[in-house]
């Protein structure tokens, strides 16, 4: 065992809470702004994921209460419906971001002159998907973000929603004097393209951010802070980037949870015993656990970029504060 595995594997085996300190040193260590500028964006993908890969292996076989932490709720500061009280705030969903792209926020507010007040994190609802994150977040039930805009509940509030499905198109709309929601379907909507199939889809994403960035976040005008998060983050499947495991030892798995890494249990209320299972029985839901790659069919088999189950890659969402003076 390496000396940092060591380390890590000494920490992990502590009493206590340790999901803090994993936070830090996954945005320290690992998705840290040094990385990123110094690598190119593969090369820091690839780098970043193996390291957690590795740790993640110690966390199931030493330390597999963390995976109950992931199940806490956020802190009230992180509540997206508290948060959207103030009119002075704008609040960006980019739905599927992870904290890998903290150090491309943090770059691009740089460069846009927005001071950054707060870099930290918040987490996915159970499961990992975005409906149950509305659901959570927000009082319109389980519904898809495209929807918010015309949702009475957040009209009532003085809540402007704006759902952005382009990120070439500059935002508009109607929201002086009113919190301000936008929902971006980036960089979630790029998973589904054939890219998705190769590391290098990131580097995409890459590129991209800074459209989205100039389109989205630059053009919201008369907000004092603007907050950017994620409902989700997700997990990176390349090669040696998941947990080694068997055909006999992933067969219940891959049967039970087909090309999802998540199943409501009213679907299928008996899922098989597993140590990459966890059962939350609060949500009703069964989800794999880890970097447990299950094996899937059609065209979900080929795809690299995955999300909906319970590993800190897919529950452990960027937080980014920015002071804007307009």
């Amino acid at each position: 065992m390496e000396i940092l595995e060591q380390a890590l594997f000494k920490r992990l085996t502590e009493p206590g809470s340790r999901l803090t300190w994993i936070i830090d040193w996954l945005l320290e260590e690992v998705w840290n702004p040094e990385s990123y500028q110094n690598l190119s964006p593969v090369e820091y993908l690839r780098g970043g994921e193996e390291k957690v890969n590795r740790f993640e292996l110690l966390v199931a076989s030493a330390a597999d209460r963390i995976y109950g932490e992931l199940l806490s709720v956020p802190a009230p500061s992180r509540k997206l419906i508290d948060v959207l009280s103030d009119p002075n705030t704008a609040v960006v969903v980019f739905d599927g971001l992870s904290i890998r792209e903290v150090p491309m926020i943090l770059t691009l507010a740089d460069k846009s002159g927005f001071p950054v007040s707060l870099t930290g994190t918040s987490q996915a609802a159970i499961p990992s998907e975005t409906m149950d994150f509305v659901d959570r977040e927000l009082p319109c039930g389980r519904i898809a973000p495209s929807q918010l805009q015309t949702r009475k509940e957040l009209k009532e509030k003085g809540i402007v929603a704006i759902y952005n499905r382009d990120i070439t198109q500059p935002l508009s709309g109607e929201y002086e004097n009113s919190p301000l929601l936008v929902w971006s379907s980036f960089p979630d909507s790029t998973y589904k393209d054939s890219g998705a199939k190769f590391e290098s889809h990131f580097e995409n994403i890459h590129a991209l951010f800074e459209t989205a960035w100039m389109n989205i976040v630059q053009a919201i005008k008369g907000k004092k802070r603007i907050i950017i998060t994620s409902d989700h983050g997700y997990i990176f499947f390349g090669t040696g980037m998941d947990f080694p495991r068997s055909p006999s030892e992933t067969k219940a798995l891959n049967a039970y949870f087909g090309n999802d890494r998540n199943v409501p249990l009213e679907d299928n209320p008996q899922p098989p015993v597993s140590d990459d299972l966890f059962v939350v029985q609060s949500q009703k839901v069964a989800m794999v656990k880890g970097r447990v790659r299950t094996k899937s069919t059609g065209d979900a088999a080929s795809k690299l970029y995955r999300h909906g189950g319970l590993s800190l890659m897919e529950m452990i969402t960027p937080w980014i504060e920015l002071q804007v003076s307009q």
